[in-house]
């Protein structure tokens, strides 16, 4: 028992123009965000019928909670998340993508908030 998600292709008109707005609003301010999607999850509990919901995902600088200063950035951006997000977006979830998963969020999500890389030296 529990919940199954999975997320599905999501087309760029699937993301309202408000929610777009809402997530790069967030994330703007917050330096440990690299970029944000949105993407249209299958949401499954238990053995009902599954429903769509769209998610909001974070590529974080340091990806992983593994070290003390990840585990920070990441309580940071959920807390805020929390606090600010509208109910209906955070019925999606707060979603921290692991370096496995952002190749995916890129495929089917739509990127709403990418932070300018630096130059290589």
């Amino acid at each position: 028992m529990g919940i199954k998600q999975r997320l599905l292709e999501t087309a760029p008109e699937r993301v309202p123009a408000e929610l777009a707005a809402t997530v790069r609003s967030f994330c703007e301010p917050i330096d440990v965000i690299r970029a944000s999607y949105v993407g249209l999850t299958e949401v499954t509990e238990d053995f009902g019928y599954p429903r769509e919901q769209l998610a909001v995902a974070f590529e974080l600088a340091t990806p992983s909670a593994e070290t003390e200063e990840g585990d920070r950035e990441l309580r940071l951006v959920a807390d805020r998340f929390y606090e600010s997000m509208p109910e209906d977006v955070q019925a999606g979830g707060c979603n921290f993508l692991e370096p496995g998963a952002i190749g995916v969020w890129q495929e089917k999500a739509q990127r709403v908030f990418a932070r300018p890389r630096a130059p290589l030296p």
